[in-house]
């Protein structure tokens, strides 16, 4: 964010404030790609959780037991630290962007007169990709740790043609067709339920986002009304961009939340068509 550099604050202390904000989000960004496995990791990280959870689920499937061997709850362990460190960081560089967002608020009011609207427009964007990296990193990564065993199904697919892992999918599959009838593995039933928590999770944080975003809709929409016309034009420009933009964001995320609501109260279909090759 080399542009905020650019920007003169009145005095030393907003430079030196948006100094240390920009730092703490550069490393915070670095430390969301890095930090997650190394304080993570233990027997199984990043490198072969997918092999350990490939062949403690082939076991798990075999045991006919309602218990995770040990490969494969230390793959699920793994893969639940993992989601929470990582969403924690992306709390973080949230919670960062956001404060930047105003200060370079407080600025583009305090320099309303001078010409700095290109500065300010590109420090703006560079602020709304980050934060939309941080917020949706947030959500993937609370859904991920809250249902750890879900979220590594789609590991499945690296098995490179190992036998176990295909003859696991094919009983599974097999299973689910006559679901809810006949009998049916311990570890497809273990399946079922952490693949509707997956996404009954998302679909609330979907739904939050959504009435967020109606909100902020209505907010912009009535200080765009608030704008006389033509001295206002700018302004209201500027209110029209962001109403349409946040309501299109608003629809796009409520149908999220719905397709992923639906998904978790018929969680045997989506799980069955997962198999098939459909998320």
């Amino acid at each position: 964010m080399d542009t905020l550099g650019s920007l003169r604050p009145p005095t030393t202390t907003p430079r030196r404030r948006m100094g240390l904000l920009i730092a703490a989000s550069g490393v915070l960004l670095a430390a969301f790609f890095v930090a997650p496995n190394a304080l993570a990791r233990g027997s199984v990280d990043t490198g072969n959780v997918g092999t350990t959870f490939r062949h403690g689920l082939a076991a798990y499937w075999n045991s006919g037991s309602q218990e995770f061997p040990r490969p494969l709850d230390a793959a699920v362990s793994f893969w639940f630290r993992f989601h929470v460190v990582k969403a924690g960081v992306s709390a973080l560089l949230l919670a960062a962007v956001v404060v930047i967002g105003i200060v370079l608020w407080r600025l583009r009011r305090e320099r309303a007169a001078e010409r700095t609207h290109r500065s300010l427009g590109l420090s703006w964007t560079l602020v709304a990709a980050t934060g939309t990296f941080a917020l949706v990193a947030l959500v993937a990564n609370v859904q991920g740790a809250a249902a750890p065993f879900a979220s590594l199904l789609p590991m499945l697919s690296g098995g490179g043609g190992d036998a176990g892992v295909e003859t696991t999918v094919a009983q599974a599959k097999e299973q689910l067709a006559t679901y809810p009838d006949g009998r049916h593995s311990p570890a497809l039933i273990a399946m079922i339920d952490d693949f509707a928590l997956y996404h009954a999770v998302l679909a609330g944080m979907a739904a939050v986002l959504a009435l967020a975003l109606a909100v902020a809709t209505v907010i912009l929409w009535r200080r765009r009304k608030a704008h006389p016309a033509p001295a206002g034009t700018r302004a209201r420009r500027r209110l029209t961009w962001g109403v349409v933009a946040s309501a299109t964001l608003a629809a796009v995320v409520l149908v999220v939340a719905v397709a992923n609501a639906m998904n978790a109260a018929d969680s045997p279909q989506a799980l069955a068509a997962f198999f098939e090759g459909s998320w």
